[in-house]
């Protein structure tokens, strides 16, 4: 993943891309978190988004 490449306004990185980042990993490890974690809220985010989006 390219810094340059976020440079751009209005250009984001996906989420798989954060947390395949080795930075990203140290600093849940750091925190006793697994990515399996941070997908499940995610997940349940989006879940409850949706729901109220229909």
């Amino acid at each position: 993943m390219s810094p340059s490449k976020w440079a751009e306004f209005g250009e984001e990185p996906k989420l798989k891309d954060i947390m395949s980042d080795p930075i990203v990993a140290l600093i849940m490890a750091r925190d006793n978190l697994k990515a399996n974690d941070v997908w499940e809220v995610v997940n349940k985010a989006k879940e409850s988004f949706e729901k109220k989006a229909a």
